[in-house]
């Protein structure tokens, strides 16, 4: 086993881009990722701490306490003092957008007072798809983190049903522009892409990008990738598991027929640019 083994790894994406089949890779792989996780795999407790806009403006010495409490928690080396535990259930006292304040004082509960499933020196990971708003960040003040990015067929994601990251992030990312559209849908994931991009083509060696289509077209191939990239042992066991839980996509587009005019030309091309038929 590699020297990266046991690292914290973090799973990402826009929304709706199968970031749970990378999720189901980490359980297969013997990581702990969480004890409250909603049907697609989420960790409720990043969605807590880090999915809300003001996380965009925190002082960093709030924001790197918050995420020693995260990582104390995910991996079970802390004990809550009372200090913290105002901080968190303060994270639980207004509704969100998405997100209202009873469904956080679940979370809140649970991240203070909930027993863990985590065996001891487990390794443990994440995954909640806005991970990428902040994993520059988290690395900035982690630098064992790793990350791994899931990406879809730009053109798939802006008619998919699951427009939650465009709603919360858009008018952040494209400089107050609030319109719910696919043309927004398409701006967000190219600003989303950029961004990450440049992150990751500055820490290679940390990072991983996976293409959906691509995974599901080969899961064993992909599940023996994110093995090495963390330095673990993919068994043929869990490659058969893997296999059987990948859903391989079928060969009509959900995009075919798409009104490409609708879309900001410059999207466009950057999406060609990446190699996307359109």
């Amino acid at each position: 086993m590699s020297s990266t083994a046991g690292r914290p790894v973090a799973i990402g994406g826009v929304g709706g881009s199968g970031t749970r089949i990378v999720a189901k890779a980490l359980s297969l792989l013997g990581y702990f990722i969480g004890d409250d996780l909603n049907e697609p795999l989420d960790n409720l407790w990043f969605t807590l701490l880090f999915k809300r806009r003001s996380v965009l403006v925190e002082p960093d010495s709030r924001f790197e306490r918050l995420l020693r409490l995260f990582i104390g928690r995910m991996s079970g080396a802390i004990e809550l003092a009372p200090k913290d535990l105002d901080l968190i259930f303060d994270l639980a006292r207004q509704d969100r957008i998405q997100h209202s304040s009873a469904w956080l004082l679940e979370r809140a509960q649970s991240f203070c007072h909930g027993r863990t499933a985590k065996e001891p020196d487990q390794p443990w990971g994440w995954k909640e798809p806005n991970t990428h708003v902040v994993i520059e960040r988290m690395r900035h003040f982690e630098r064992e983190l790793r990350y791994i990015h899931l990406v879809r067929h730009p053109l798939e994601m802006v008619t998919s049903a699951n427009q939650n990251q465009p709603n919360l992030w858009g008018p952040i990312f494209l400089d107050g522009q609030a319109e719910s559209t696919p043309k927004l849908a398409l701006s967000y994931w190219c600003a989303a892409h950029r961004r990450i991009d440049n992150f990751m083509s500055r820490n290679p060696g940390a990072t991983l990008m996976v293409d959906y289509h691509r995974l599901c077209s080969t899961p064993e191939q992909h599940l023996a990738q994110i093995a090495e990239f963390l330095g673990a042992e993919a068994s043929e066991s869990s490659l058969q598991k893997f296999r059987d839980f990948v859903s391989r996509p079928g060969d009509v587009r959900r995009f075919d027929g798409i009104d490409l005019g609708a879309f900001d030309r410059g999207d466009l091309e950057y999406v060609k640019k990446l190699g996307y038929e359109t």
